[in-house]
C-alpha cells in the first residue's frame, strides 16, 4: 500500500482515474505473482472511508487529502 497526497487534480476527474494515475506514478503492480490482475482502492484518510471509483474528485476530495492506495484483496 502507499499514501499519497492529492493536489492539483481536476475537480471533473473520477477517484478511478486518479487512482489510475497514482498507479503509473507510483509504478505499482498491475498483476499479482501469479499474472492475475490487481484492482486498487483509495482510503480517506480525513473520513476513514473508502471512496468508490466513480465518485468525483470534486464532491469526494479536499486538496491536500491524503488517499491510502492499496490492492483489494479477495478472499477464499
Amino acid at each position: 500500500q502507499k499514501v499519497v497526497a492529492v493536489e492539483g487534480v481536476s475537480a471533473d476527474a473520477s477517484v478511478g482515474d486518479v487512482v489510475r494515475d497514482f498507479l503509473d506514478e507510483l509504478q505499482l503492480p498491475r498483476n499479482d505473482a501469479h499474472g492475475q490482475s490487481l484492482s486498487y482502492q483509495a482510503l480517506l484518510d480525513r473520513e476513514a472511508r473508502h471512496l468508490r471509483s466513480d465518485e468525483l474528485v470534486g464532491d469526494a476530495l479536499e486538496n491536500g487529502d491524503w488517499l491510502t492506495l492499496h490492492p483489494v484483496v479477495d478472499a477464499g
